[in-house]
């Protein structure tokens, strides 16, 4: 039977994986990055090889903090809600920089729109569940609120 705590590990695991894959692309971009290029027949706007495989290692690296500062917040999320804290600052706080992490990651994928046009589509989904995550804290601040509020009312 599904429940809570099965669903709380599931999504404790996908973190976990997402943090593997993430150490494991610092070492494989370079890699993957000629192996995508060779498959690819995108247009790279005049640019040489040697120029379009700099840019594309470029955004991913700058990508890769941002997405540990993401994952690890998220961790650490998961984590306090795993020992019943889900109404409490940190949560909130953190939320605010998982949010802030998409809007980053949207603003690389918006540069690098210069010079792979696609990258627009993960800009405009990385925006999206920016908003989507800013509304979640803002929901969970008032939460919050109202539970110290309650919590101080005798």
């Amino acid at each position: 039977m599904w429940n809570k705590d099965k669903s709380l590990l599931l999504s404790r695991i996908a973190v976990g994986v997402f943090m593997v894959i993430a150490a494991l692309w610092i070492v494989a971009a370079p890699t993957l990055t000629k192996l995508f290029l060779d498959f690819s027949r995108a247009s790279m706007h005049g640019m040489t090889r040697q120029q379009t495989l700099l840019c594309f290692l470029a955004t991913q690296y700058l990508s890769l903090p941002v997405a540990g500062v993401l994952l690890w917040n998220l961790h650490r999320l998961l984590q306090r809600i795993g020992h019943g804290e889900v109404f409490v600052q940190n949560n909130a706080r953190a939320l605010r920089r998982i949010s802030w992490c998409c809007i980053l990651e949207a603003v690389i994928c918006v540069v690098s729109c210069a010079y792979y046009i696609p990258f627009f589509f993960v800009a405009i989904a990385a925006g999206f569940v920016g908003l989507i995550v800013r509304v979640i804290k803002n929901v969970f601040a008032e939460a919050i609120a109202l539970k110290d509020e309650n919590d101080f009312t005798i």
